[in-house]
């Protein structure tokens, strides 16, 4: 049976150039050093996305406002029964990028449209406006809710 799993990743946004501009290119270079093939359950570059701007002066609707969004999605066979492992792939992505929330959505052919849901807790991770390169998000910083429920 087909699994359809899709989401995103909000890239934290907070600091001005060149800081931010370090931080795109930190978690552009995470996304873009994701395994090709990676073993089952998959968590592999193909799946991942980035927005960007549009070097069109003319038009240029600002797809970065408050942040890029880091987008993926595959349709998989049968991966809920993995995902336990796919979410431990996934975390380990997490605390190697610059992130402020981050959703998965995933639906079988039996079972109701069920959402992983990440957000870092601004009260522990703190911003600091230093000009230095920030700390990657580690998950002694986030909250986790999930409307999936493992028998």
């Amino acid at each position: 049976m087909r699994t359809t799993l899709y989401g995103y990743i909000e890239e934290m946004d907070f600091w001005k150039s060149p800081i931010i501009n370090q931080v795109k290119k930190h978690n552009h270079a995470v996304i873009n050093n994701l395994k090709k093939d990676d073993e089952w359950p998959p968590l592999s570059k193909e799946m991942f996305s980035i927005t960007s701007n549009s070097n069109n002066e003319i038009y240029r609707p600002n797809m970065e406002y408050s942040g890029r969004i880091i987008h993926f999605g595959a349709n998989l066979k049968s991966v809920e029964h993995e995902i336990d492992e796919w979410i431990i792939k996934f975390e380990e992505l997490l605390s190697k990028l610059i992130w402020l929330e981050s959703k998965v959505h995933f639906q079988t052919e039996y079972s109701e449209l069920q959402t992983l849901s990440w957000r870092v807790d601004l009260n522990i991770y703190k911003v600091i406006h230093d000009g230095k390169f920030p700390n990657v998000i580690d998950n002694s910083c986030w909250n986790f809710e999930s409307t999936w429920h493992t028998e």
